[in-house]
């Protein structure tokens, strides 16, 4: 019976040990999202998440992600700025920033959650947010990320363009990155185009719109400021630059072989040079062929005289040979 006892004691234990992450959750029951194309090319966005908690939470990570890869393989960076996050009576919460990856994070602090559905309204402004091309411009925007870790189960997006906007059209894309499902429904009012999915979207899925029009109506950005948004968001490409610029600089300055005078071709020694100078440097060795120039070179000049002797052999035989005798001439040197 004891041991029954304690085999039970066990179980209420282990259960009650269960952690309270495992008893808690939440979902986005609607994400509505308000976009608004200015003129000047930016974009105002105006995002209203209601997400409903299960337990206690602190608030909600939104990830918008701002790094994206053009058609060429450049990276285009999107500018994003906070401005405000409220709940829906109109009171500022507490919002932190990172960056992580090609994604900026918006960590809100949100009073109240728990056992509780509440709703946040997050307002930004983005730049570099829009392409353009030879015949038309174009808005190709991810309403919702997809780096959500729980399914959103109504999503719906209102692009505002600016008024008598000529040649609007859309199209919408919906799944998880790279997907092509076009479930979303479209509708083109004047300027104003409107996306809904009916139906939820899960893990890690979200909404793209692409939005396109007619040229002449936004103010494309100059070819500078395209130049500096690129150079921007590729950096990394231009490293090779300013190492060349060191490596040529180093190199000026320290291993640049000397400038030379042109080689003209000489048929005689140079002047005052004598025989013993000249065969020293030409290979950087004093022979004895060198010496005897330098004789007979001092004899040429009148310095030196140079007096044979020939011995006679002794009794015909052996001994005999040639003596040189040396006679200076020139008594003030030589």
């Amino acid at each position: 019976m004891a041991a029954r006892s304690s085999g039970l004691a066990l179980l209420l234990v282990a259960l009650a040990a269960t952690p309270l992450a495992a008893q808690r959750s939440y979902s986005i029951e609607r994400f509505g999202a308000r976009i608004r194309v200015n003129r000047d090319a930016s974009i105002d966005v105006t995002e209203t998440i209601t997400a409903r908690f299960n337990g206690s939470y602190n608030g909600l990570f939104r990830t918008i992600p701002v790094e994206y890869r053009s058609a060429r393989g450049l990276n285009w960076t999107l500018g994003v700025s906070l401005e405000s996050a409220q709940d829906d009576a109109g009171h500022s919460l507490r919002t932190e920033t990172s960056r992580q990856s090609h994604y900026i994070k918006y960590k809100i602090w949100i009073p109240g959650t728990a056992d509780a559905t509440r709703t946040i309204v997050l307002r930004y402004r983005a730049t570099n947010g829009l392409r353009f091309f030879d015949e038309h411009d174009e808005l190709y925007w991810n309403v919702t990320g997809d780096e959500w870790e729980v399914p959103i189960e109504a999503a719906t997006a209102e692009i505002e363009l600016p008024p008598q906007t000529p040649g609007v059209r859309a199209i919408a894309y919906n799944g998880v990155y790279g997907a092509t499902a076009q479930d979303a429904s479209v509708t083109v009012d004047s300027s104003i185009v409107r996306v809904t999915m009916p139906h939820s979207l899960s893990y890690h899925e979200g909404l793209t719109a692409v939005v396109g029009w007619d040229k002449g109506v936004v103010t494309a950005p100059s070819g500078a400021a395209r130049a500096w948004a690129i150079v921007g968001s590729n950096w990394p490409l231009l490293i090779p630059l300013p190492v060349f610029l060191l490596a040529f600089a180093s190199w000026w300055r320290r291993g640049r072989d000397p400038r030379r005078r042109p080689i003209a071709v000489q048929y005689e020694p140079p002047p005052k040079m004598t025989p013993a100078q000249a065969g020293t440097l030409l290979d950087n060795s004093a022979d004895m062929r060198d010496i005897t120039a330098t004789l007979v070179d001092l004899a040429v000049r009148g310095k030196l005289r140079i007096e044979e002797h020939e011995n006679p052999k002794l009794f015909g035989l052996f001994g005999g040979g040639v003596e040189y005798t040396l006679h200076r001439l020139d008594k003030e040197g030589l």
